[in-house]
């Protein structure tokens, strides 16, 4: 009997070192084994970086990897952008309609944005399942940050693409409960949403001592107590406040350190060096072999998102410093994703955006309290042995793939 197939759409895989990348290619690496079925992927053939052409055809770890051409113009210019994203649907539509079979289980994630209309259609013409992989709620994400009118006709277009696509799936899987909350607000039924957090897809990191972190003295941070924020600084996170932070919180034990990139990241590296504030340290992002040690050398992490934002996306960051069991600093909305676990865990503090003048005062107060922070450290690495491990969020998905499969009268 011919083995049904799992074809799975994102417009990075393996060996891409994006975030969606990287999290589709954990998943895969650890599903395939126990799940009788041919997996495939339908991605683009460039790189997050669009520095590299990869092969159009490759198989992987058990996964067959089906690479479409598209445009090259990049993330600097909105409008090279629509163009690879119109690109890679007209390819991956016609790969879809080669690869597609009756009762076939076709997962579409959310990059490129409303890749999971063009999945219905091809599932409804097949007569396949589908399944929405939602990393964020787009073009909400897009109106909130300005990109886009809420007013516009691109914008009531483009909402009723995905909100058709979305009453047309099988299952929605969101990362988040309060983006489950706004789907049953826009009318999805309750039965086709399924929460399944993102992880940690470092699996090799621990933390790491300061005493035997080579980092910190190469770093300059030897008794310094270190607020760090690694990973993407940018229009998604909280500017202003963090600004704001750096520049009150002036001790000549605290040093804040920021390693990555984004917008606000080059943005607060100018205006930390036009200040001339000695305390604030940059770095870039570190290759995975050092995420130990860079990560290790924090005493609490920054972890920020815009209000506005709350329920369209999840800050994924959470997870990985959960694992080393260090405290976070959250800057956001007080009854957020985040902040609501760290509230029922006391697992870090809560800082409101909105309020400068506190938060300065606030986060001294915390340094302070190194006793607490132990505690909380504890609290964290807890809570993300019970929650957040990569396995909880593997047997989820299992279960989502097997139950499809069963109703397609498998014997998977």
């Amino acid at each position: 009997m011919k083995k049904r197939k799992i074809i799975f759409i994102n417009r990075f895989y393996y060996p891409d070192q994006s975030a969606t990348s990287q999290i589709l290619t954990d998943l895969l690496g650890n599903i395939t084994n126990k799940v009788d079925a041919d997996f495939h992927v339908v991605a683009s053939r460039s790189t997050y970086q669009n520095d590299t052409q990869l092969v159009p055809n490759e198989r992987h770890n058990g996964v067959n990897i089906h690479r479409v051409w598209t445009t090259s113009f990049g993330r600097n210019r909105l409008s090279g952008r629509a163009i690879d994203y119109l690109s890679f649907y007209v390819s991956t539509f016609f790969m879809l309609m080669v690869l597609v079979a009756r009762n076939d289980i076709v997962i579409a994630k959310t990059d490129p944005p409303i890749i999971s209309f063009f999945a219905y259609v091809v599932a409804r013409l097949k007569r396949a399942y589908l399944i929405n992989w939602l990393q964020d709620l787009f073009p909400e994400v897009a109106g909130e940050l300005g990109m886009i009118k809420k007013d516009s006709l691109l914008y009531r277009i483009l909402k009723k693409l995905k909100n058709k696509s979305l009453e047309a799936a099988d299952m929605n899987v969101v990362i988040g409960n309060r983006m489950a909350d706004l789907l049953l607000e826009q009318g999805v039924d309750t039965n086709k949403i399924t929460v399944i957090r993102n992880w940690s897809v470092n699996k090799n990191i621990e933390y790491v001592p300061k005493e035997s972190n080579h980092l910190v003295k190469e770093w300059g941070l030897s008794g310094k107590f270190v607020i760090c924020y690694s990973g993407n600084f940018g229009l998604a996170h909280e500017y202003e406040p963090i600004k704001n932070l750096v520049s009150n919180v002036i001790d000549e034990n605290v040093v804040f350190l920021f390693i990555g990139g984004g917008k606000y990241y080059d943005k607060l590296m100018s205006y930390v060096k036009a200040k001339g504030l000695k305390h604030v340290i940059f770095k870039p992002y570190q290759d995975a072999e050092y995420l130990n040690y860079s990560l290790s050398v924090a005493d609490i992490h920054i972890v920020s998102l815009n209000p506005a934002l709350e329920g369209l996306i999840v800050p994924s960051k959470f997870y990985g410093v959960a694992s080393l069991g260090i405290p976070v600093l959250f800057v956001g909305d007080k009854d957020g994703e985040i902040a609501s676990v760290i509230n029922k865990n006391n697992c870090g503090y809560i800082v409101d955006p909105v309020n400068y003048a506190l938060i300065a005062k606030s986060v001294t107060k915390y340094i302070k309290n190194r006793q607490e922070l132990a505690v909380m450290g504890g609290n964290i690495h807890d809570l993300y042995a019970k929650q957040y491990q990569p396995g909880v969020s593997y047997n989820i998905w299992l279960k989502v793939l097997l139950s499809k499969a069963m109703l397609c009268g498998s014997d998977m």
